[in-house]
Order: structure tokens, then C-alpha cells, then sequence
């Protein structure tokens, strides 16, 4: 514990279990063996970065290969950000806990305009000079990746590279070609112009923009060995590394689930939408293969909920047969599978009842636009009748919640398209099947922002104030539909999305000026500072509107043109001129190849019928006999910042991977039957604390503690298990008395409020009692014994400088317990 480098801050910032690291699944190396070590940087939260499949993918793909090493680090929240300047620390990994400077390559996971901030703030932090001509030979080369890298120009400055396209197969391949070009001694520019040969990689220093006035003219290439980037994807999905083992987070991420691509790419051929040209051509995974790397996952992991990932997960060939396939594996596992980006008119009756059969996850219905005619303009291929009879299937199938999703701001948009939108969710919201009606509709509200590389990338985005004034017409609508509430994404944050999406390299000094000031996260409402960015544009004489609100000419060159996608410009401009004319565009998976300048064999459709591999036939109904135990467990070293809620959560999904069969609550939203003893405060040691767990089937006390031990987290271990016989009562119920100590160590013997302090505040606590302090091994040591809970936060609000140090909670079950079937003493000091 001691040697962790953030451990005398752990105690006084929010969540510190983000920061601890060593989670089940992540990977130590010996740095002696290792000939190249990557940061995997996610410039966002790290329940955020936790929740991201491609750094998954990623973390596997790279630590895979014996000598290489990937690291993750995520973005601080404020307070430790602050702590960590003040106290002179920096950014270090969740493995090795090694500083940012250390490494060979600092690699960035750049999925919207929204992180840029948190980029340059983690090279800061991390000790690595923020600008690519600041960094010499001894700092990282800094590597850019991911969804938002297809506009890399307003972050050049700061990278020394960016890959372009899916990175699994090239970044291993990358990093080894570091370690021997850094083997050589060869310097760092010559190493650039090396790897710039590798396809898919942009190295930003071999181009250089030019300007006519205040006017970007075009990139033009300043080192003629070098060809212009472009994008890389995987040939074959079914090639790609999959994380199975995938690192456990400790928190609960957005995205708590195993998340499965089940194909990449789409063609439908939405004329706003990035993904659905820079994750061309469409593949699809095989189902068995599907299954098989869900199969291993669960197992792997003890995760309960599986989602089918991809941008139209309703357009997998086998979508109804691999559902229906994972259901009968593992519905009676309470196992559930989630289609999170199902199109309307592809959500079929079967396909309902085969996602209910465990619990009722949730469904999206994105409509895009209140009006057909709109739809038609940006190639959405839905009608107002699939999307009202897709909300009646799910009405039908016993869901009485439903999100819908729209945008505003779109190309030729109208306040009658606006209008259109609220009677859409009206109808929706008077549906009713054998009495029943949606109980709640969430309209989820974001703006148009055009994006490089689509039809789009030439159209100017709405006006700021246009946006804010056609927000507030729909939220004063809504307002007055009861069961019915609107969220969307921030319009300023959108306009800035907008700016940077079409910008060009001079915004680069505008991040900077915008981060010194005080930009971070974002993405976060409660953080977002639209006032400090204008003032930032203003301080580099930029006019922000000039990005967004100027038509692009076809004719001339955009900052983001040198950027091969694979898809044509000439395809592009010719779906802008079908969106003038309100015409639709054909999905070439079913129909015909467009020529958008993708080989048509790169496609890859399953057509032949699923052969899914054999199983293990789904256990017998159990009788509705179950066995209750009591287990016993100690919560030390690093494990005591976990909250009470993170701790369950490592609790439930250990018990899946010992293959422990818990019992299961009753209805719709099904939960394993664990109970537990009352919350610890976060940064409580226990030595012991309980939790009642219900099995479908009996088993030895060893064998429960053996299985549970071999995969719990390090730093949690369970010390006794008994059975429970009737009648059973809570443990709470049977608690008469809390045992803590309260431990003043030789580094807290100048700290304040000093342990004189904390015992007078102690004895003033009513039914509290209080020996000591007595000395033990150099440290002062106070037993407190205390009949009533919330005993610490009642302590530090009496000493409001009280910090949680090593304060134990010492249980001696025979003490506390009013239960005859206890065992006299279960306690390991």
C-alpha cells in the first residue's frame, strides 16, 4: 500500500479506486524484458475509458506480443488534477505506476473534438511537453488514433503521428519498429519518415498548410518520399483479437457489459455520419465465432450483460438466429443481450421476446427527423409507419419505457420539421396495446454537426442562436406532454464540435490558449466553459463562426482533403447532389455497388446458415429449495478504496466467475440473492465484514471460499463461510456492536487533529466507548466500540481535518453478533 506513488492522496480525493490500478485481468511485465512500452492514454474519465471496446482491443492486441507492454491512463477529475499539482506529482499508469516520460509511446484515443483539452492536459500532467517540436529524442513519440483522427489538422501541432483506420493489427507492428529504430540510435525525424511509409499512418510534420489571407488554400507535402495517409481496416473480423480477458474495472463504467462487435461498417448510407464512411467496407463476424468469444468472456469476466455492438446491429444477417442461439445458452445464467443500435423496421416480434427472456434491456428508436421529406434528405430510409410500429412491438412486448433519438439543425430543415418531431412522440405516446400505454418516453435531442468525409462536410451548421431557439421550441413542447422528457447534448458544445471539425492547424494555439485558462473535460456539462473558449478564439484572432457557418466550395480544397478514407470525393459530391434533390441512395449490402471507390469484395456478408458449435444443455429448474451462507471477508491494502457499491459489484461478478450458480430474484429485472452488512466508509480497512449469499445448489463451506478466493480481486479474501439455516434473519438485524481501531502511525504523528484529539471527539459520541491509545509496533492505536452506524462520518464532521488513515474495522463476531450459529471468532489481524 505504502508504495503506491498516490497514496498519500487516496484519502482525500473523490472516487480513488479510478486511480489505484492492479485490477483483475490487467497485465504486469517485467520492464527488462520488455523492448517497448506504450501508454494507452484515454483523455477522458476512466468509468468512460473503461466502458471503450477499442482501447480493449487495443490493451489485447499489443500486450499479446511477449516484448512489447501497453499501459492505460485516463484523464483525472479536477480535484486530483489539482492535488497533483500541488503536491508535485504526475500522471502515472495503472500498472506499472510509471510516469507518462517514461515510456517510448504516449498513444491517444481521439474519439470526439470534446477531448482535445484533455489530451494536451494529460501530456502536462505526465511531464511530456505538450508540442511535437518541444520534444526531443528522450520523451515518447506521441501517437493519435480512433474516430476523431479523420480531421487530424487542428491537433497536429501536438502529435507527432496519427493512425488512420483500425489499429489492431498495426500498432504492434508499430511499436516494434520504435524498439529497433531506437535500438539503432537513429534519431526521431528519420524514424517519422519511416514509419510514415507504414499505411495508415500521418506524420503531420511532412505536410505543411497553406493560407491565402486569413483563408486555408490547401496541405501541401513537404517531404516528396512520403505518400499522402491513408486509412487501414481489417480485411477479415473474424481475424481480430478479441479482449476476453478483459480488465475488470473496480468502478461501474457507463458501459458495464461485455460489449461484442458483431460486424463493422454500415451501408445505409446516412449522408451525415462519419462512421458510415470510415468504417466501410461492412463485415461480419461469424455467429459461432460470436458465441464462442461470448462463451469465454462471461466466463472470463462474470459480466451479466452482453451487448451486440455495431452501427446497425438489426442488419446482421443472422441476427435473429445468434440471439435466439445466446438466449437458450445463457437465459437461465440470467445472462442478457442487448441490441443497443437497432434501425426501426428491423426490430421484429422474435427478436422482442428473445431480449426479454432475462431482463427487459433497453431500446432506441432513432428516427433521426420528424418528417419523411427530411429523412429523404440525409438518406434516413425509415418511415413515420416503421417507427410508430416498431414503438408498438416494443409496447406489446411489455416495455413501458422507450428512448427516441433525433437531431436538429440538419440541411433544409424547417420549424415545421420541428413541429413534426413533438406530434411523431405524441402518437407514440398514445399508443396503447391490451390497456397499456408507454409509461415514459426519453427524447434524446443532439445537433447537426458536419463532419469531414460525408456528403455533408460542404454544408454549413446552423447557427448557434438558430440552434438554442429550435431547442427551446421543442423543450416547451415536451414540457406540457406529461410521461414524456427531452435530454440532449449541450448546443455549445455542438457549435464547438462544429468548429473543430472543419478547422485547420491554426486552431492548434486556440486549444492551448483554451486549456491555460482553464478548459477541461469538455464533454461534461458541469464542466463545459463556452466563455473561456470564445475568449480563447479571440486571443488567436480566430472567428469561430467562419468554420462553421461558411459554405465549403465544392471546387476548393478542405484541410482534411490529403486524408485517404477510401471512399471518393467525387461519391461524396454526388450524394450532396441526391440530398438537394431529396433522393434516396440504396444500401449496396442488399443492392447493387455504388462505386463509392471501395472494392465490392472487400464486403463481407455471412450468407451461409449459422452452425453453432454444441452446449451444454441449460441445468434443470431447480426446486424452489435454495442455500443461504454466511461469508466472512477481509477488505485490505489498496481494496478499502473501493466504495460499498464497487465492492458488490466485485462481489457478484466474482461469484459468476466461480461459477458459483446464485439465486436469482423474480420478474422483469432479475438480481443475484446477495445481502450485505452495512456500508464501510471509503478508506476503511476491514478486517472482517459479511455478506448472505443464496446458492441454487449446495456446497462445502471450503469449496465456496476456495472458489471465491481464487477469483477475487487481490486485497479482498474471504476468511469463513457458514451455512445459514432458518429462520434466517439479516445480518444487520444481528449486529449489536462495531469494532474499530484507529491507527496513528509514525507518518501521522505531526498531523492534525492529533490522536488525543480524536479520542476526546470519540467519547463524546453517545454509546461509544474508547480504550487506548495503546502502542503497537510505533504507532498509537485507539479500540473504539460503537453500537451505532455512520460512526466515522459522525467523527469527521466533529474534526473536519480528520482523514481516514488505516482506521480499522476489527470485528469479533462472537462480540458483535446475537447469533448463536457464529463462529466465536473470525478475525485475522
Amino acid at each position: 500500500m505504502n508504495d503506491h506513488p498516490y497514496s498519500k492522496w487516496l484519502d482525500i480525493v473523490h472516487n480513488p479506486s479510478q486511480y489505484i490500478g492492479n485490477e483483475v485481468n490487467s497485465v504486469l511485465k517485467d520492464p527488462s524484458k520488455v523492448d517497448c512500452r506504450i501508454a494507452l492514454c484515454f483523455p477522458e474519465l476512466y468509468k468512460i475509458g473503461m466502458s471503450h471496446l477499442g482501447l480493449k482491443i487495443l490493451y489485447s492486441a499489443v500486450n499479446s506480443v511477449e516484448n512489447l507492454w501497453a499501459e492505460r491512463f485516463f484523464h483525472p477529475e479536477p480535484d486530483f488534477e489539482n492535488i497533483l499539482r500541488e503536491g508535485g506529482g504526475t500522471l502515472r499508469s495503472h500498472e506499472s505506476h510509471d510516469p507518462l516520460s517514461a515510456f517510448d509511446i504516449a498513444g491517444f484515443s481521439i474519439t470526439t473534438e470534446l477531448c482535445y483539452t484533455g489530451i494536451v492536459l494529460m501530456l502536462d500532467l505526465g511531464g511530456v511537453p505538450v508540442k511535437s517540436a518541444d520534444r526531443d529524442e528522450s520523451h515518447p513519440l506521441v501517437i493519435g488514433g480512433g474516430a476523431g483522427v479523420f480531421n487530424p489538422e487542428p491537433m497536429a501541432d501536438f502529435f507527432d503521428l496519427f493512425v488512420l483506420g483500425e489499429a489492431e493489427e498495426l500498432l504492434p507492428e508499430l511499436c516494434l519498429k520504435v524498439a529497433e529504430y531506437k535500438k539503432e540510435g537513429i534519431a526521431k525525424k528519420e524514424i517519422l519518415k519511416r514509419l510514415a511509409q507504414l499505411k495508415g499512418v500521418y506524420v503531420p510534420i511532412f505536410f505543411e498548410p497553406v493560407y491565402e489571407g486569413d483563408r486555408f488554400k490547401e496541405i501541401k507535402k513537404i517531404e516528396p518520399d512520403v505518400a499522402n495517409p491513408k486509412r487501414i481496416f481489417i480485411k477479415d473480423l473474424n481475424d481480430s483479437p478479441y479482449p476476453v480477458n478483459m480488465v475488470i474495472p473496480y468502478g461501474q463504467p457507463v458501459f458495464d457489459r461485455i460489449s461484442v462487435e458483431i460486424d463493422r461498417g454500415c451501408t445505409q448510407g446516412c449522408r451525415y455520419c462519419l462512421a458510415g464512411t470510415t468504417y466501410r467496407p461492412v463485415r461480419e463476424r461469424k455467429p459461432e465465432k460470436i458465441v464462442e468469444i461470448i462463451e469465454n468472456a462471461v466466463k472470463a469476466t462474470g459480466f451479466d450483460d452482453v451487448s451486440m455492438a455495431s452501427l446497425s446491429s438489426g442488419d446482421y444477417s443472422h441476427i435473429e438466429a445468434l440471439v435466439t442461439e445466446l438466449m437458450d445458452r445463457y437465459s437461465q445464467e440470467k445472462v442478457s443481450v442487448s441490441l443497443p443500435s437497432l434501425r426501426s423496421g428491423t426490430l421484429s416480434e422474435k427478436l422482442i421476446n428473445q431480449v426479454r427472456r432475462v431482463r427487459k434491456t433497453g431500446f432506441t428508436i432513432t428516427a433521426e427527423a420528424g418528417t419523411e421529406r427530411l429523412r429523404k434528405v440525409i438518406n434516413k430510409k425509415i418511415t413515420d409507419e416503421e417507427i410508430i410500429e416498431t414503438a408498438r412491438r416494443i409496447l406489446s412486448g411489455g416495455w413501458r419505457r422507450l428512448k427516441l433519438y433525433f437531431m436538429i439543425g440538419l440541411p433544409t430543415e424547417t420549424d415545421d420539421d420541428l413541429y413534426a418531431i413533438v406530434e411523431l412522440v405524441r402518437e407514440i405516446k398514445s399508443l396503447h396495446e391490451n390497456g397499456k400505454r408507454f409509461r415514459d418516453i426519453n427524447v434524446g435531442v443532439s445537433q447537426f454537426v458536419p463532419k469531414p468525409h460525408t456528403a455533408f462536410q460542404w454544408t454549413p451548421m446552423d447557427s448557434l442562436e438558430n440552434l438554442l431557439r429550435k431547442k427551446k421550441i421543442l423543450l416547451d413542447a415536451f414540457r406540457r406532454m406529461r410521461g414524456v422528457e427531452m435530454k440532449g447534448h449541450d448546443v455549445e458544445m455542438s457549435f464547438l464540435e462544429g468548429v473543430f471539425s472543419r478547422g485547420d492547424r491554426r486552431l492548434g494555439q486556440t486549444v492551448l490558449n483554451a486549456y491555460t485558462s482553464g478548459c477541461r473535460l469538455d464533454g461534461w456539462t458541469e464542466h463545459f466553459k463556452i466563455d473561456l473558449w470564445m475568449d480563447a478564439f479571440r486571443e488567436t484572432g480566430i472567428i469561430p463562426q467562419s468554420y462553421t457557418e461558411t459554405p465549403l466550395g465544392k471546387e476548393n480544397k478542405l484541410p482534411w482533403d490529403h486524408i485517404d478514407t477510401g471512399v471518393t470525393k467525387e461519391y461524396l459530391l454526388g450524394e450532396l447532389e441526391e440530398s438537394e434533390k431529396g433522393a434516396v441512395t440504396h444500401d449496396c449490402r442488399t443492392h447493387s455497388c455504388l462505386k463509392c471507390g471501395l472494392h465490392p469484395r472487400g464486403k463481407i456478408v455471412v450468407k451461409d446458415p449459422p452452425v453453432f458449435p454444441p452446449h451444454e444443455p441449460a441445468r434443470a429448474a431447480m426446486p424452489k429449495t435454495s442455500f443461504r451462507y454466511r461469508i466472512h471477508f477481509a477488505k485490505e491494502g489498496l481494496m478499502k478504496y473501493l466504495s460499498h457499491t464497487e465492492l458488490m459489484a466485485a462481489f457478484t461478478r466474482s461469484v459468476k466467475r466461480a461459477a458459483l450458480p446464485v439465486a436469482y430474484s423474480q420478474g422483469m429485472h432479475p438480481h443475484p440473492k446477495i445481502s450485505y452488512g452495512a456500508a464501510l466508509p471509503v478508506g476503511v480497512v476491514s478486517v472482517c465484514e459479511m455478506l448472505d449469499i443464496e446458492l441454487e445448489e449446495p456446497f462445502s463451506n471450503t469449496e465456496i471460499k476456495d472458489r471465491l478466493n481464487s477469483r477475487l480481486e487481490k486485497g479482498i479474501s474471504v476468511n469463513a463461510v457458514m451455512p445459514l439455516k432458518p429462520p434466517y434473519r439479516s445480518i444487520q438485524s444481528q449486529v449489536s456492536i462495531s469494532i474499530y481501531e484507529i491507527i496513528d502511525s509514525a507518518a501521522m504523528k505531526d498531523a492534525e487533529p492529533s490522536i488525543k484529539e480524536i479520542k476526546t471527539a470519540l467519547e463524546e459520541i453517545e454509546g461509544v466507548k474508547v480504550d487506548g491509545p495503546e502502542t503497537r509496533d510505533g504507532a498509537d492505536v485507539l479500540r473504539v466500540e460503537s453500537p451505532v452506524l455512520g460512526i466515522v462520518s459522525k467523527l469527521k464532521k466533529a474534526l473536519p481535518g480528520f482523514a481516514l488513515g488505516e482506521m480499522r474495522q476489527v470485528v469479533k463476531c462472537g462480540v458483535i453478533m446475537k447469533s448463536e450459529n457464529v463462529p466465536e471468532t473470525v478475525r485475522t489481524n
